[in-house]
């Protein structure tokens, strides 16, 4: 499922924009996975063989568009009275707003995540605890 062409030509600084070292209909796939709500990202990462933290960056940069194209837009009925309708489309705003605040929050945990990651590479320190550690006794 690797792409083999990375080589990047034209653009800002000799860039068309990200290459991926997987298609993007895996990339797509993985995070549809997720999106399902069945499965954690842990899961999905184990599922797939790639790390939570590509998953986050793949979510962030997919999620919208892979909402837009795959769920139905929602069917008002003539018989709604002005009031549930104010009162749907006052949901709908929230949601999409809702929707915006979790895909910057991913993001955040993302950026968060690789900062420890190559803190704990550049500097030799264990920054995260490891599974099944006790606390210390002081």
């Amino acid at each position: 499922m690797q792409n083999s062409n990375n080589q990047n030509k034209g653009g800002r600084k000799g860039r068309l924009g990200p290459q991926f070292q997987y298609e993007q209909s895996f990339m797509n796939k993985v995070v549809a996975d997720y999106m399902a709500g069945d499965q954690s990202m842990s899961q999905v990462a184990a599922r797939y063989k790639i790390t939570k933290p590509q998953i986050a960056y793949w979510y962030s940069l997919f999620s919208s568009e892979l909402r837009q194209t795959t769920l139905e837009k929602p069917i008002i009925s003539t018989a709604m009275t002005e009031q549930e309708k104010k009162e749907f489309d006052a949901l709908r705003k929230q949601n999409e707003e809702l929707r915006k605040k979790l895909e910057h929050a991913n993001l955040k945990a993302f950026a968060f995540q690789t900062m420890i990651e190559v803190a704990e590479e550049q500097f030799n320190i264990e920054i995260q605890k490891k599974p099944g550690t006790k606390p210390s006794a002081e």
